[in-house]
């Protein structure tokens, strides 16, 4: 039945969210870590499939192709305790970065000093772990979750200072993930902050079938 006709059923709301990033700023004991409260808005994960077109005496056909998960952006807002800049900042340390002055150090003052690395996809998602998109009703229960699969950071931008302005300075965020999981919490375990959701997608047994 139609949530306007009963009090039990309602929409969905866009503000009532979680957006989880378990190691984010945990790993320096310079870097307070984030804060679930940090968040301002995170886009939901979205998905494409490829087409194939095969053409055939003056017709097209087309024919689906390989999935793609798209990007998912976050803003959060800036604070000074857990520092914004310094969160993100140690971040790009901890995915495998060395900026030229490490690299400089390696290969002018001999082995052994500085790394000659790169970012990489294990340290990349080791420094954000877990990140997960949580979805609440009215009563502050858990009732979807999403969970982006092997998750790191492709963009950051800080934000932009005006004399002229007085909003809250806000840090974007663009995750890369190789897939999404969608769970929806069981009838009854919502507010057990620590409880996992079942998960009811895809359902595999009718995987495929027509």
């Amino acid at each position: 039945m139609a949530f306007w006709s009963q009090a039990q059923s309602e929409p969905k709301r866009q503000h009532r969210f979680l957006l989880q990033i378990s190691n984010l700023g945990t790993k320096s004991s310079q870097v307070n870590p984030y804060v679930q409260y940090l968040a301002k808005t995170v886009s939901k994960p979205s998905y494409t499939i490829g087409v194939t077109e095969h053409k055939f005496l003056g017709n097209t056909f087309h024919y689906p192709g390989a999935v793609t998960w798209d990007e998912v952006s976050a803003t959060i807002v800036n604070s000074l305790d857990p520092n914004g800049d310094a969160m993100l900042y140690q971040a790009l340390y901890e995915s495998g970065y060395y900026d030229p002055s490490d690299q400089s150090a390696y290969f002018l003052e001999g082995a052994g000093v500085g790394k000659p690395g790169t970012p990489n996809k294990a340290n990349a998602q080791g420094a954000l772990g877990n990140v997960k998109i949580i979805e609440l009703n009215g009563a502050g229960e858990f009732v979807d979750q999403w969970l982006l699969n092997n998750a790191w950071v492709s963009s950051v931008k800080f934000g932009d200072l005006d004399y002229g302005g007085e909003e809250l300075l806000n840090v974007d965020l663009t995750f890369r993930y190789d897939w999404a999981t969608f769970s929806q919490y069981l009838e009854g375990t919502e507010s057990a902050m620590g409880m996992e959701p079942g998960q009811i997608a895809p359902d595999v047994a009718n995987r495929g079938h027509n």
